[in-house]
């Protein structure tokens, strides 16, 4: 499959580019051809030293749209509006995953922030053509921590959308990522819930910095069962 990162140069587009590169083609999308090809060249050369061999260009942001099967927003949410916008031409029949947050710093504390359409991932389904199957996920996922590969990342991704297939697929892509656990959230409706996760374990790293750091989720179960879940519907 191919899959576009925009932001694929930022921590967490990174991350996500380092986990999947050993098993997709990847494509890095930036407001700038060249800083997507050098950092396409950099992840190439540290995954090579790793023993990954990776497939891995860099491109402008409109043409990873238009070479990709699955687009990964991994951009500040600021931005997505503006860059949505400037970008829905190039888009056709693509999954277009959202790990963006609306949030901001209030105080001590950080706030979610959704526009009126009540999420980012329903903004960025409102403004993209009906063809775009819009998935939210992978909020809950330290940018810090996905980078670093030798860091084993331990929880829970909630995934929301209108379409079950294309929650099957970004839930594969959940399990390639080894040790994190895909659940299905339910339709697209769910993902103000899912986003507002992300301001709260914010929240909880700041007030217990001394005993957490990169927080996540993991969902257990309260009541006995003999079965392990692997996932839910997905």
């Amino acid at each position: 499959m191919k899959i576009a990162v925009l932001g694929g140069t930022g921590d967490f587009g990174v991350g996500l580019v380092m986990r999947w590169a050993g098993e997709h083609e990847i494509i890095i999308g930036s407001r700038g051809a060249d800083r997507a090809g050098k950092a396409a060249e950099e992840i190439t050369r540290i995954l090579r030293d790793r023993g990954v061999e990776a497939d891995i260009r860099g491109m402008e942001n409109g043409d990873a749209v238009e070479e990709s099967d699955l687009v990964v927003l991994s951009i500040p949410y600021n931005s997505t509006k503006t860059m949505v916008e400037e970008l829905k031409g190039r888009f056709n029949d693509q999954i277009v995953v959202s790990p963006i947050v609306p949030m901001n710093r209030v105080g001590k504390r950080y706030m979610y922030t959704p526009p009126a359409e009540g999420s980012a991932a329903l903004l960025i389904q409102k403004i993209l053509p009906p063809s775009v199957r819009i998935v939210s996920a992978f909020h809950t996922v330290s940018s810090k921590a996905i980078r670093d590969m030798d860091n084993l990342l331990m929880g829970d991704v909630i995934i929301a959308g209108d379409d079950q297939e294309s929650k099957r697929i970004v839930a594969d892509l959940v399990r390639a990522i080894r040790d994190l656990r895909p659940l299905d959230g339910g339709d697209l409706k769910v993902a103000a819930q899912i986003e507002g996760i992300t301001p709260l374990l914010l929240n909880l790293a700041k007030v217990n910095g001394n005993v957490i750091k990169c927080p996540g989720i993991a969902v257990v179960l309260s009541c006995p069962t003999e079965k392990k879940i692997e996932s839910c519907h997905l």
